[in-house]
Parts: C-alpha cells; sequence; structure tokens
C-alpha cells in the first residue's frame, strides 16, 4: 500500500528532478571532455556516435527529460572518462558515502589525474583525449610491471659504484 509520500505524482516529480540533475551533470561533464552539446554544434551526435547510444536518447538525457539506464550510464562514463560511482553519487542516484572509497588518483595525491592533466594543458578533443588517456594509462601499468621486476638485493659488480669494488 502507498503512503502519502509515495504518491505517483511525487515519484514523478522525484524522478524528473533526477532526470534533470543527471542531465545537467552529464552536459558539463561532456563539454569538460570536449563535446559541445549545444543544440547544432555536433558534439551531441559525436557523443552518441562514442557511446553508441542513439541521438534522440543522447539528446533527452542531456536536456534532463529522461534518466539513462544503468547500463547507459556506464557507457556514459566510460566514454567521458568519468568515475562510475562518482557519476551515480553527482547526479544524485546513490548518496555520498562517508569512509573508505577507492583512490581516484595514484599514491601521489598531489599529482593530477590523466583527465585534470588533460583539461590543464586546454586538450579538448574527444578522440584526442581518448587516445593520450589510454597511452598515460599503458604507460603506468608498464612502468607497474617494471616496478615489480626490479627486485631490491646487491648490485652486479659491473654495475657497483667504483667505490665499492674490493
Amino acid at each position: 500500500m502507498r503512503s502519502v509520500e509515495d504518491s505517483p505524482h511525487e515519484s514523478r516529480a522525484k524522478r524528473q528532478a533526477q532526470a534533470q540533475r543527471v542531465g545537467a551533470y552529464l552536459t558539463g561533464a561532456a563539454t569538460a571532455a570536449g563535446y559541445d552539446v549545444r543544440r547544432r554544434q555536433g558534439g551531441r551526435a559525436q557523443l552518441a556516435a562514442a557511446t553508441g547510444l542513439s541521438l534522440t536518447t543522447i539528446s533527452r538525457t542531456l536536456d534532463g527529460k529522461t534518466l539513462p539506464l544503468p547500463s547507459q550510464l556506464t557507457t556514459w562514463a566510460t566514454v567521458l572518462n568519468l568515475d562510475h560511482r562518482r557519476i551515480l553519487v553527482e547526479s544524485g542516484l546513490i548518496p555520498e558515502q562517508r569512509g573508505p572509497q577507492s583512490p581516484r588518483r595514484g599514491p601521489n595525491s598531489a599529482t593530477l589525474s590523466p583527465d585534470e592533466a588533460m583539461t590543464a594543458w586546454g586538450i579538448t578533443d574527444p578522440i584526442i583525449r581518448r587516445t593520450l588517456n589510454g597511452s598515460i594509462v599503458h604507460a603506468i601499468e608498464l612502468q607497474a610491471e617494471i616496478d615489480a621486476a626490479q627486485e631490491p638485493g646487491p648490485l652486479p659488480a659491473a654495475k657497483r659504484p667504483w667505490h665499492a669494488h674490493r
């Protein structure tokens, strides 16, 4: 049985407010990622091609007319290089959690994320951003492999400092 608070009109109003919040958040994220999503600027069509979603779905979502499906949010997050959990929180679909969260950056929190660096460098083209992000992620993975392969221990004689040879 529905309570007064759960009336169909209130639920509809709540969904509309959520759709508007999601639309505003995704519009900002798409713009930050280099898509000009204003009407008739081509960014919505580029975003549709990048996500595999229809232009109508992209437009209705950005305009705050409809809530995307969870699978669509995952697609948006992947294409716009967003943290999947953060997109849900910022969109108001799940509450902000206090306590341990997965780190957004590497061990040194004073460093920029790849997305922040590209924005700081003025790189706005979505294709360049995706390519550069992929290269950065690959470089980080390669460095981790190199670091893991280098075991601490005595240096071979040929690599020791000259004063260590005895």
